[in-house]
C-alpha cells in the first residue's frame, strides 16, 4: 500500500478512535435464505464464477523463468507457469492423452511429464513427446498441448479465466495502486491448507469483512489485540476493509511523519468473486473460496507467502506457526460460525439481516447479485 493510502487509513481510523465510531452503512440489508439454500440460486452462482476472472496467487509464486505452481479453481485443476521468455501462461491441468495431471504442488521444471503414458509438455504448453508416437497417426498430435486459460499478471498477482472467452485484463481496475506496493510479485509460496466447510461459500468470504462479531467469537485472539473502529473503501467489484491494532492510539499525538509506512493493523480486501487477500504486519495471506457441490458446502484454500525464498528450517517453521495461527482463528473460531449460520438457514431462518455496522456485507451481496444479472 502506498504511504500516503496508509497514512489516510490511519488519520479515519484514530477519529473513529476519538468518536467510538466505525464506518456504517445507511440502513439495514436483508438477505433472503434462497441466496444460501436454494438449488437454483446455487446454479446461477457457479455459472457466474466460471464466467468472472479469479486472481489464484501471488505472481512471486513463479518469478523465475522455468518455474511453475498448479491450483484448483472452482474443481478446475490449473497449472501456471513461467516460461524461458518470461511470458506467464496458464492451461487446464490435464494431458491431452487421457486428462490425468501433468504437474502437482510447484516448482521449477523444464517440462511436464504425464505420470499415465509419459506424454510431455514445454512450459509453453507444447506438447514435446508422446510415447509409441506412430500409434496415434491422425489423432493432430501437432494440435495436442495443454488447453491454454486466460491469464495476466495484475499488481504482483495471478489472473485467469476458466474458459477462452473471460476477459481478465480489467479485474482489478481501479484497486490496482492500493495493491501496487505490497510486493506480490515477491512472494514466495510458504503453505497451502484445504478445507471443507459445511456452509455457502457466500458465508465463507463474508466472515472477513465485519467486526462486529470480534468480542463474542474472538475473545482470546484477535479481540483483545485489534479494534471494530475499522473503515472501508469500495473499488468497483473489489473491496478494502481496514481494521486497526488497538495500539494504534500510540500515534495519536505524534506528528504523521512518526507513522508507519504500513498501516498499524490489519488490511483485508475482497477480490471479486471470491479472493480476500489479509495483508497485516509480519502476514500475508491469501483466501480462496469455491462452492463445493451443493449450495451448502465451501472448499475453502488458505495459503501464506513469505517476501522471499524459504531455505531454512528455522524459516519453514516460522510461516508453519503463521499458517497456524490463521487456523486457529479461521477454521477454530469463524467457519464453525458460518457452518452454524448456514444450519440455521436450512432449518428455516427466513432471511439475514446486516446491520447499519456491517456495510461490506450488504455491498458484497448488491455485487453478486448484480454480477448474476449482467450474466
Amino acid at each position: 500500500m502506498p504511504r500516503q493510502e496508509a497514512l489516510e487509513l490511519t488519520r479515519r481510523v484514530l477519529k473513529h478512535f476519538e468518536n467510538d465510531t466505525l464506518d456504517i452503512a445507511d440502513d439495514v440489508w436483508r438477505e433472503p435464505r434462497s441466496t444460501y439454500i436454494a438449488a437454483d440460486r446455487f446454479e446461477a452462482d457457479v455459472a457466474m464464477l466460471r464466467s468472472v476472472p479469479h486472481v489464484i496467487g501471488w505472481a512471486g509464486e513463479v518469478a523465475a523463468p522455468g518455474s511453475y505452481t498448479t491450483k484448483d479453481v472452482m474443481g478446475v485443476p490449473v497449472l501456471v507457469t513461467r516460461s524461458k521468455d518470461g511470458v506467464l501462461r496458464a492451461f487446464v491441468n490435464g494431458c491431452a492423452h487421457r486428462g490425468a495431471q501433468v504437474a502437482a504442488g510447484c516448482g521449477r521444471a523444464r517440462m511436464f511429464n504425464c505420470p499415465y503414458h509419459g506424454w510431455t509438455y514445454g512450459l509453453d504448453g507444447g506438447l514435446t513427446g508422446a510415447p509409441a508416437r506412430k500409434m496415434f497417426a491422425g489423432a493432430d498430435l501437432e494440435q495436442r498441448g495443454l488447453i491454454p486459460l486466460p491469464s495476466s499478471e495484475q499488481s504482483g498477482l495471478i489472473v485467469i479465466g476458466l474458459s477462452p472467452d473471460v476477459d481478465v485484463s480489467a479485474a482489478l481496475d481501479g484497486i490496482s495502486i492500493p495493491l501496487s506496493d505490497y510486493g506480490f510479485d515477491r512472494n514466495h509460496h510458504a503453505e497451502t491448507r484445504r478445507f471443507d466447510i459445511a456452509c455457502n461459500w457466500k458465508l465463507a468470504v463474508d466472515v472477513n469483512f465485519e467486526g462486529y462479531h470480534f468480542p463474542y467469537v474472538h475473545a482470546d485472539t484477535l479481540d483483545p489485540l485489534a479494534s471494530n473502529n475499522s473503515v472501508y473503501d469500495t473499488f468497483g467489484r473489489n473491496i478494502r476493509w481496514a481494521f486497526p491494532f488497538r495500539d494504534i492510539v500510540q500515534y495519536r499525538d505524534a506528528p504523521e511523519s512518526d507513522w508507519p509506512d504500513q498501516f498499524f493493523g490489519t488490511v483485508v480486501y475482497g477480490l471479486f468473486p471470491s479472493c480476500v487477500l489479509i495483508e497485516a504486519p509480519g502476514t500475508s495471506q491469501m483466501l480462496r473460496a469455491y462452492p463445493g457441490e451443493r449450495p451448502g458446502e465451501t472448499v475453502l484454500y488458505l495459503s501464506i507467502g513469505a517476501p522471499k525464498e524459504i531455505t531454512t528450517d528455522d524459516e519453514r517453521a516460522w510461516y508453519k506457526m503463521g499458517i497456524d495461527g490463521a487456523a486457529q482463528v479461521l477454521d477454530g473460531q469463524d467457519f464453525p460460525m458460518a457452518a452454524a449460520c448456514q444450519r440455521g438457514l436450512e432449518a428455516g431462518v427466513d432471511h439475514v439481516v446486516f446491520g447499519r455496522n456491517e456495510p461490506l456485507l450488504h455491498y458484497l451481496a448488491a455485487v453478486r447479485e448484480q454480477a448474476l444479472e449482467v450474466r
